[in-house]
């Protein structure tokens, strides 16, 4: 089925991102429908945003922020996308065309097509934790935890949630089954964040660590039991 689009809602949480208005101005670029473009922002300063609207974020968290957001959405259809440089402005189209014939499109890595700049470790935890979730939770998309999406309005309008950091979309997948909504992945090019350089000491024993790790296990696990 092929659905024309109204309007295109674009939803970035930042929290000091010196990047926000250079990828804004690239997503007006190469985005050829009528959208708008929403920044909920949890920064120690409040960026100065042109072409956008600012959201200043009032609770914690990823997840959280994108629910702020949506409040302020007057899309038919919600794009989610980082605000750190990593997703590209260039891959919207073709989430925005797939979503004309899908309720859910996960921008997708781990698909054929899809690519990741990311650092080898990073991506090697990022799919096993994927893999994870699509046998526990029994979806059908490869990049499970891909922070990239475009989901018609009405899925959220149908489905309660409880998110945890960016892993909205897993959980959006999981819960939207139930309700017969259909879901894609197409292939991106995820790059490196634009951000301060850390050590592989950094990123593996502080930055996820352990406590992260086993957080993201419980999270797939509370929203197999329904517990979330």
């Amino acid at each position: 089925m092929n659905r024309n689009l109204k309007k295109v809602s674009i939803i970035i949480p930042t929290r000091n991102e010196p990047y926000i208005n250079e990828l804004i101005r690239r997503i007006h670029k190469k985005l050829h429908v009528k959208h708008e473009i929403i920044v909920v922002d949890k920064s120690d300063k409040p960026p100065k945003v042109r072409g956008a609207r600012l959201i200043i974020q009032r609770s914690s968290g990823l997840g959280k922020a994108v629910i702020e957001g949506l409040a302020y959405a007057k899309g038919d259809v919600i794009v989610l996308m980082d605000g750190d440089g990593s997703h590209r402005p260039e891959d919207l189209p073709k989430l925005i065309e797939a979503v004309k014939k899908y309720d859910i499109v996960i921008g997708s890595k781990y698909v054929r097509g899809g690519k990741s700049e990311d650092k080898w470790y990073r991506v090697i935890i990022s799919k096993v934790y994927c893999k994870l979730a699509k046998l526990i939770l029994g979806l059908g998309i490869d990049d499970n935890m891909s922070g990239f999406s475009a989901i018609r309005r009405k899925v959220y309008e149908k489905i309660k949630l409880n998110p945890l950091g960016f892993k909205i979309n897993t959980e959006i997948l999981y819960k939207a089954k139930k309700f017969g909504f259909s879901s894609t992945e197409v292939p991106i090019v995820f790059l490196k964040a634009k951000k301060k350089k850390r050590s592989f000491f950094y990123e593996i024993l502080i930055r996820p660590g352990l406590k992260e790790a086993l957080r993201t296990l419980k999270f797939i696990l509370e929203l197999r039991l329904g517990l979330r």
